[in-house]
């Protein structure tokens, strides 16, 4: 198992991330208290689908009921997670999902290329403040481009192996003979 590639001689690459929280905020069509909860705590709310916010924590849009918070040791996201717990909120509710779900960042230049090995080339966000969901190598993923030369992938915890194996087998392919 491969749990990190260096970024090195203008190649990209990947490491698994640790100590991020990950919340799913889930909500039915109308709600507002999900959004209220998060801008109360500073957070921007995404509307569009697609749509990335913050510089960390970031909210990214889902699907038209779910939004997906997650950053790295910040007081807001445990304080968001007790604000939407179970039977606060009709009509919404967050639960955290930081130990469902392995994250995995990629970062250095030529990340598009790499991807458009892995998943359909269309599905990759190619700006920084977009989300994308597709699936690679038949798991399902979430990506989140961060800046131009950095993305987070999120996918279930149970096949992070499976797809850090496919991340250094695509570089190996895509980027044979270079450097």
């Amino acid at each position: 198992m491969v749990e990190s590639l260096p970024v090195r001689d203008a190649l990209p690459g990947f490491r698994r991330l640790s100590g991020l929280t990950v919340i799913t905020l889930r909500h039915l069509e109308g709600d507002t208290s999900a959004r209220a909860a998060a801008q109360a705590q500073g957070l921007p709310w995404c509307e569009a689908p697609g749509e990335l916010a913050g510089s960390g924590p970031w909210l990214a849009w889902r699907s038209p009921r779910e939004t997906i918070a997650l950053g790295f040791e910040s007081t807001l996201l445990p304080t968001l997670l007790q604000a939407l717990a179970p039977g606060r909120s009709e009509s919404a509710v967050a639960v955290d999902l930081s130990q469902a779900l392995a994250v995995f960042e990629l970062q250095g230049a030529q990340i598009d290329e790499w991807l458009a090995h892995l998943v359909d080339a269309s599905s990759i966000p190619r700006q920084a403040g977009r989300a994308a969901r597709c699936r690679m190598m038949d798991a399902a993923v979430f990506l989140l481009r961060l800046q131009a030369d950095r993305l987070l992938l999120l996918v279930d915890r149970p096949v992070a192996a499976y797809v850090e194996n496919w991340l250094a087998y695509a570089h190996e392919g895509a980027f044979a003979g270079s450097a």
